[in-house]
């Protein structure tokens, strides 16, 4: 999980490891407004050249969404291929209610939420080689 070369926006450092997991790692940015989104997400879509990926998303630092940038990254989380996706948040408390919260939402995607990072990174192997025994 070396972050080597990552792609800096105003927002994130995005970079994607040996292991072809990407890994998003959050700034303490303050607001985060509807072009920040698209920013990211063209990162993402170029590291990923435009094909289904394994993310890791670190939001444990200091930001939040605007309105206009929540209804943006519902729009481009449509044009984003994941396979599976780890989300870290700073502690077990805020990642059970988080866990609670997604369980009335639906991706079409596994996701789970971490206090851990290393915990994180290892679910998100398991998911990868889970679905390339399947492919095998």
């Amino acid at each position: 999980m070396e972050n080597t070369n990552p792609t800096e926006t105003r927002i994130a450092s995005i970079f994607k490891d040996e292991n072809d997991i990407i890994i998003i790692t959050m700034k303490d940015c303050g607001k985060v407004d509807e072009f920040d989104v698209l920013d990211v997400n063209l990162v993402l879509r170029t590291i990923s050249e435009n094909k289904s990926a394994y993310k890791i998303l670190d939001a444990r630092a200091n930001w939040n969404m605007d309105k206009k940038a929540k209804e943006k990254a519902v729009l481009e989380s449509t044009l984003n291929k994941t396979e599976a996706r780890a989300i870290i948040v700073s502690n077990k408390i805020r990642a059970t209610l988080l866990t609670f919260i997604q369980n009335f939402g639906k991706q079409g995607y596994p996701q789970k939420i971490f206090s851990n990072k290393k915990e994180a990174y290892d679910w998100i192997i398991m998911m990868k080689n889970k679905k390339q025994s399947t492919e095998v």
